[in-house]
């Protein structure tokens, strides 16, 4: 019998036509792309970039935000060409802001969606159903391309031990969409501070991505060292780069 919601579907180019060719040939759909970094590094910029281009491609952006309000979570990402309120406004972006729930801000922006009364407990329901709004009000007939900002700031919120748990919670409820829903299948993207965590917790979080990049800041401020680690493409071989951000563009070498 034909299942064809078993496999993964076409790849999705990230924009960057060297990342591309690096990882294989672009992102699966419903694939998960975990960027780690350290405290000085920029690597989180390369996930901000992604999601930008994808954006000017059609998709949706969905920035779940557990660190920063919103403020400064915005100047944090113009640098390198989001505007968080300019996307929201035009209809291109939401935000799923747990660091707002978390500590009561209210925002005065359709496009930013809080959850009321968080707690443990109640989390993957009042989640999912504000992804659910999301997705009739705003994605509709679009791919979502989720950023979120960051792993290593939920794993604060929730526990470490509590977010693993969380997060196999909805992966099953994403392979339960997947089996049982027609529609364009999402691309994610997780921000990861290996310095906030246990190398447990990275090791999770490892262990549900289908991509892993990692970068290494050093003495060198201009540039600095980002390995490729895994990548379910055949095309794909594990490799070192150089990588830098200069004036809101990334080069990789």
């Amino acid at each position: 019998m034909d299942k064809p919601y078993l496999y993964y579907g076409g790849t999705r180019g990230t924009g960057i036509r060297k990342l591309d060719k690096i990882i294989g040939g672009g992102l699966l759909e419903d694939s998960i792309l975990l960027i780690i970094y350290n405290t000085y590094s920029l690597g989180w910029a390369l996930g901000a970039e992604i999601l930008k281009n994808r954006i000017k491609e059609g998709d949706f952006g969905v920035i779940i935000n557990t660190v920063l309000p919103l403020s400064t979570l915005s100047m944090e990402i113009s640098p390198m060409g989001i505007d968080i309120y300019k996307e929201g406004e035009e209809g291109n972006l939401a935000i799923i802001d747990i660091f707002a729930s978390y500590n009561r801000l209210e925002y005065p922006y359709d496009y930013v969606y809080t959850l009321s009364s968080l707690d443990i407990s109640t989390f993957v329901p009042k989640y999912t159903s504000a992804y659910r709004k999301i997705l009739r009000e705003h994605i509709k007939d679009r791919r979502p391309v989720g950023l979120v900002v960051t792993s290593d700031g939920f794993g604060f919120l929730m526990g470490e031990q509590t977010s693993i748990r969380i997060n196999q919670k909805l992966l099953t409820l994403k392979e339960t969409a997947r089996m049982t829903e027609k529609r364009k299948r999402p691309i994610n993207i997780w921000l990861l501070n290996k310095d906030r965590v246990s190398n447990r917790y990275i090791s999770w979080l490892a262990l549900y991505s289908q991509y892993i990049i990692e970068f290494c800041s050093s003495g060198d401020v201009k540039q600095e060292t980002m390995i490729v680690r895994k990548s379910p493409l055949l095309d794909f071989e594990p490799g070192i780069y150089k990588f830098r951000v200069r004036r809101g563009k990334i080069e990789i070498t």
